[in-house]
């Protein structure tokens, strides 16, 4: 009997044995939900860093790009009554301003498209020669050692405060710009110091600069043609060709209904057609901006671009800038919060057909407001 009641109580009975099982499960459950926290939580952290990431960089090249704007342009107090001649590969007038911003809207968000523009020329803001005489299509100039087939050139006309803009064809014992955009041949028969602007686009797809013939351009004051006499003397500023850079960035979805992505285009004055854009950003889903107007360095306002109207007594110091970036990560547990302040513009995040929002909810994702004020450290000048 003693040894059958030892025997006995080496067992466990189903009572003991359902706590226990109900202890390890309890125990397998705290677990699982710790390392599941866990993995959630190093996952939020990898996005929110890779979110941060992405928005610094995006921050960044604006940065570069305001800055730098205007650069190798001449300053707005060599034309004051704008400048003639202006275009780009997509027709777009004032396309030499240093910075400009445009409208658009994405998935219903009223956001900006920022253009920036850099010259090229090696000589930055000082004229590289000047006029002696214009004839035609042909100008003499006193110095053409620094001219270049395909240099996009600035004219400012002396005592009318206009400039005329254009791309050169050919510089004599330079060769000629061809369809191809490559310089072809040396010789030029009109003289080592002659430099010809053909009319543009109907004669090759390389003169992206001359939508018009340079020399039959009306004068903005006037309003009666540019006088050959009014060449006389002028300083031409060599803004470059392939380092000559027009750049944009805009908020896209591509394709129509994706994660909205912040691209930037860029291309030069040798371009006959502009490139693909290249993805910067991705999660950016509003851009806004503030433009810092003032004189001698000093931002006396700040106003929308849709106020600004360019003059020499309220110039262009400073733009500020506001960058609402989304993280990739879905947090069914977490919601964002409901809108966001961008320089006084209000963003509500999207609670249903939200671009690239997995059920449409755009509330389940971090979102992270980068802000900053970039210095304008060139003359920013208007086109007519």
């Amino acid at each position: 009997m003693d040894k059958y009641q030892w025997s006995r109580s080496q067992g466990l009975s189903l009572v003991e044995l359902l706590v226990a099982l109900a202890v390890v499960g309890l125990f397998a459950t705290a677990v699982f939900t710790f390392f599941l926290q866990t993995s959630q939580s190093v996952g939020q952290q990898s996005a929110s860093g890779e979110m941060w990431q992405r928005g610094r960089s995006a921050m960044a090249l604006l940065r570069q790009a305001i800055e730098s704007a205007g650069y190798g342009l001449p300053s707005y107090s060599q034309c004051p009554n704008g400048v003639v001649g202006i275009n780009d590969l997509t027709g777009t007038a004032n396309a030499l301003t240093a910075i400009t911003a445009s409208p658009i809207t994405v998935s219903g968000v009223n956001t900006w498209q920022i253009n920036t523009v850099i010259g090229g020329g090696s000589y930055g803001g000082d004229p590289a020669t000047t006029v002696l005489s214009q004839q035609g299509t042909n100008i003499s100039v006193a110095n053409a050692a620094p001219l270049n087939p395909g240099d996009i050139a600035m004219i400012a006309l002396p005592g009318i405060g206009v400039c005329v803009q254009g791309q050169i064809t050919n510089v004599a014992g330079k060769g000629t710009l061809n369809n191809s955009c490559t310089v072809t041949g040396n010789a030029n028969a009109q003289g080592n110091g002659t430099v010809v602007f053909n009319s543009g686009k109907g004669n090759s797809t390389c003169f992206q600069a001359n939508p018009n013939q340079l020399f039959s351009l009306v004068n903005t004051t006037s309003a009666g043609n540019v006088s050959s006499s009014a060449f006389a003397g002028a300083n031409l500023y060599d803004l470059g060709a392939q380092d000559f850079l027009f750049q944009t960035f805009q908020i896209q979805e591509n394709p129509a209904g994706s994660t909205p992505t912040l691209y930037l285009t860029q291309y030069t004055g040798l371009q006959s057609t502009a490139p693909a854009p290249q993805a910067l950003a991705t999660g950016v889903v509003d851009l806004q901006l503030l433009y810092g107007l003032g004189s001698n360095g000093s931002v006396q306002k700040w106003v929308s671009p849709s106020n600004y109207t360019p003059s020499a007594a309220q110039q262009i110091i400073a733009v500020q800038l506001a960058l609402l970036i989304r993280g990739t990560q879905y947090l069914p547990n977490s919601r964002s919060p409901a809108s966001f302040n961008l320089l006084g513009q209000t963003y509500t995040v999207p609670t249903s057909n939200g671009p690239g929002c997995l059920q449409g909810n755009c509330r389940h994702y971090e979102y992270h407001l980068f802000q900053t004020i970039i210095p304008v450290r060139n003359g920013i000048w208007q086109g007519n």
